[in-house]
């Protein structure tokens, strides 16, 4: 009753607005306060939604994690990609806040030029852009816990987007769990260094650790396995194995159980590893190896994966430039069987391997998956199709760079050169562990099968980690030529998260393209595409007809008049050539229009499709009342 005399009330206008506004502000207040959380991602390939793994890590933090993000407004004013991706950046972080239970405490600075901001940018090592001529802004990220460990970004990246969950998501597992960053080395080779107190003179004696080993350090502890370790630590999750050459039972039994526990694997083998021509004399002659390759088949063959014995990759398309001959004749040439890899070849889409721009291989081998067990096999860096497999006894010994080129047949395959596999795997002793007189493994411990899914990555070069081959040395100090030690670095960093870090993969971008649209202009494209080779044929063969004509071929021997023939034949062709180009305008004209006629009904749908709907509404809403008011009129007259 009190309903119906309010609604009858003619000054009802005024407080239905009042109520309007009063109950949108109420609405703002609790979904601010109460409905923070509830989130609809309707992006295609969920940009916004948090992973299942990302909820995990957040929800295992114990102690309060610091996160300070720094943002100069002025460089999204300059360029607005930076701002749309500082929303998206801030969005996620005020996910992980709230995913971790206020754990994660987050603080935005605005680094202003010569402001305080600005040098807390600069004392955190914040990667800063340019705005103005000696004017920089900043974007980045610094993390850290209660012992004062640090991860941090110094510029994000809006190329790497895609990897935002996963590099954010690892900041917050490395913070949480400090301790995982230990990994296992097992190697013959000299990567530590030697020191020989038998040489002849100082610099003899001393060889200095390989440069990605000194790489390695600075980012992990690292604790070595060798033929007399009776245990593999229970602190290890992560194992490099660097040319495993004639591997003892025992540690073969170790890597084995290791793997079926959940312990990880980064494996370098190498088919014709070059670098163990480097070996100084006394390591040659300890050597308990006859050749030069390793396959680590005793493990990796009933695991899925095999190295192809005996042949090397040669690549056309990524052959390296060396040169031969001598000093008197000189000569460059190139080597099919030294590789420098482009990022076309590189899986983009691994977290490990995205921002790897170029790697150099030396007679790298083949890895395949030989389908024996049910695992994963990816594939992250690979040869291109203009490639062959070459017998590795071509390179072994007096490699002839020429004859190698002569002889190249491409395959018109890709050929893997670096490979990761996920899975279950099975025990490479199914009898139980082996009978050493030094070891006591109990039988009751023995695993068959895998206790949870593990990851292993197999590289099919050792000489890649050598620094010869990926290093120039010069007069003013050594450079770079490859991101090898990167690599390198990038996969232990992978395999040292958590199984929900490396469950994480790249998610798509914030920026959605316009597939219709770009349909439209690859198919005008294909069409304006083939009138442009028409014309330019035609032009072509107008070209050559002038010249036989301006030469006396197009007539008789010893005239230089033009024929009526040729003249009609000349005008003829001006005619169909201007009907060629008002055709080729007539494509560029309807490529152009089906595109604003497209921009134009979006516009529609965008600006006026909803306000036009709500009139619509209001209207049918307006007659259907104004019926009922008939019709109550009409009964009340009746009655």
């Amino acid at each position: 009753m009190f309903l119906n005399n309010f609604l009858e009330n003619e000054k009802k206008l005024p407080i239905i607005i009042i109520l309007a506004i009063i109950g949108f502000l109420s609405f703002n207040i609790l979904n601010k306060n109460f409905f923070k959380n509830m989130r609809f991602d309707l992006t295609k390939s969920n940009v916004y939604t948090l992973s299942s793994g990302t909820k995990s890590i957040l929800h295992s933090i114990k102690e309060p994690l610091n996160f300070k993000l720094f943002y100069t407004k002025q460089i999204g004013d300059t360029n607005p990609v930076y701002q749309n991706y500082y929303n998206k950046v801030k969005e996620l972080l005020e996910q992980y806040v709230l995913l971790s239970n206020n754990k994660i405490q987050l603080k935005i600075y605005n680094p202003e030029p010569f402001s305080n901001e600005e040098d807390q940018a600069l004392e955190h090592g914040m990667q800063g852009v340019e705005i103005l001529q000696g004017v920089y802004g900043y974007f980045g990220l610094v993390a850290s816990n209660s012992t004062d460990d640090e991860e941090k970004i110094i510029f994000f990246d809006s190329n790497r987007e895609s990897f935002l969950e996963y590099d954010l998501s690892k900041i917050v597992s490395n913070l949480a769990n400090p301790n995982r960053r230990v990994i296992g080395l097992y190697t013959n080779l000299p990567v530590l260094g030697t020191f020989n107190p038998l040489a002849k003179s100082r610099d003899a004696a001393s060889i200095p650790p390989w440069i990605v080993y000194n790489r390695i350090k600075e980012f992990f502890e690292v604790k070595r396995i060798h033929e007399k370790t009776r245990k593999i630590s229970d602190d290890l999750e992560l194992i490099m194995i660097i040319h495993p050459q004639e591997v003892p039972e025992r540690i073969l039994y170790m890597f084995d159980q290791f793997v079926l526990r959940g312990g990880k694997l980064l494996i370098f083998l190498d088919p014709n590893a070059e670098v163990e021509r480097f070996r100084t004399e006394q390591q040659q002659s300890t050597s308990v190896s006859k050749n030069n390759s390793s396959t680590l088949k005793e493990l990796l063959d009933r695991w899925g994966v095999e190295l192809v014995e005996d042949k090397v990759v040669g690549d056309l398309l990524s052959a390296r430039r060396v040169s031969i001959g001598t000093d008197a004749q000189p000569s460059v040439t190139d080597y099919i069987a030294w590789l420098d890899i482009k990022s076309e070849y590189i899986d983009s889409s691994h977290q490990a391997t995205s921002k790897v721009k170029n790697l150099t291989f030396a007679t790298a081998g083949i890895l395949k998956h030989n389908n024996r067990n049910s695992i994963e096999f990816k594939k992250l860096v690979w040869s291109t199709k203009q490639s062959m497999q070459i017998d590795a006894e071509e390179v072994r010994s007096s490699p002839d760079p020429t004859t190698l080129l002569r002889n190249f047949v491409p395959s018109n395959e890709e050929l893997v050169l670096a490979a990761e596999i996920n899975g279950n795997f099975v025990s490479n002793f199914p009898d139980g562990p082996p009978k050493t007189d030094r070891d006591n493994f109990k039988k009751e411990n023995h695993l068959q099968n895998s206790v949870k899914p593990s990851s292993l990555i197999i590289v099919s070069d050792v000489d890649m980690l050598y620094d010869e081959y990926w290093i120039r040395f010069t007069e003013s100090g050594a450079a770079p030529i490859s991101n090898n030690a990167d690599f390198a670095i990038n996969l232990l960093e992978y395999l040292n998260g958590t199984e929900d870090l490396i469950g994480l993969r790249g998610k798509g971008t914030s920026l959605a393209t316009f597939t219709r649209v770009e349909r439209i202009q690859k198919e005008a494209e294909q069409k304006y595409r083939s009138k442009e080779q028409e014309l330019l044929d035609k032009l072509n063969d107008y070209q050559q007809k002038l010249k036989k004509i301006e030469s006396g071929k197009g007539n008789e021997e010893g005239k230089d008049i033009i024929s009526e023939d040729e003249t009609s034949e000349i005008e003829k062709f001006r005619s169909e050539m201007v009907r060629v180009r008002t055709e080729l305008r007539q494509v560029q004209n309807a490529l152009r229009v089906n595109i604003e006629k497209l921009d134009s009904q979006l516009k529609f749908f965008n600006i006026f499709l909803v306000p036009i709907l709500l009139v619509i509404l209001s209207i049918i809403l307006s007659l259907i009342r104004r019926k009922k008011r008939h019709e109550e009129y009409l009964t009340k007259e009746t009655n």
